[in-house]
């Protein structure tokens, strides 16, 4: 049996499109990322939004609006310049404003996961070591909602004198 190229190039290409616009209208082909974390599916927080799946391409502004924490503090918990715009200033840059830290310590986008998670008092299991600036500590325990735990982390894992 032989098919005709004329007939196999149609298929292909109706089989591609249709493909694209069959999954566009079930919602299931994005082509922009969306700013909105995953809610948390189990537990006391369900439906609430996870801070682990915060993304370094979030900007502030983004964490503002989904997590409710005012953007100034923010742009005070992590030290930003007045000469940078907190609502587009995003996570990964973090690590070029901190690029003078020492080697084993890193402030990025773990340590917004780890402070969004104690303002707002949604759970957050770190895989590994996050540091805090001084700032963002202090704007945490100004707030009287850790718990002695939480507080004693902080103390062992803040980063002083960063700007």
């Amino acid at each position: 049996m032989k098919i005709k190229s004329t007939f196999l190039c149609v298929t292909i290409i109706v089989i591609i499109f249709g493909g694209i616009f069959i999954s566009s209208a079930l919602n299931i082909w994005k082509t922009t990322a969306s700013k909105i974390p995953e809610k948390i599916t189990e537990g006391d927080f369900t439906g609430s939004y996870d801070p682990a799946d915060i993304r370094g391409s979030y900007s502030f502004n983004d964490i503002s609006k989904t997590f409710n924490i005012p953007l100034e503090n923010l742009k005070e918990a992590f030290g930003l310049p007045d000469d940078i715009d907190p609502s587009t200033f995003k996570n990964k840059d973090l690590k070029e404003l901190y690029e003078d830290l020492e080697e084993e310590i890193e402030i990025g986008n773990s340590s917004v996961k780890l402070f969004v998670s104690l303002y707002t008092g949604l759970p957050y299991d770190m895989d590994e070591e996050v540091y805090l600036p001084q700032k963002a500590v202090d704007i945490l325990k100004n707030r009287n909602s850790l718990s002695k735990e939480q507080i004693e982390y902080l103390d062992n894992h803040t980063v002083n004198n960063l700007n």
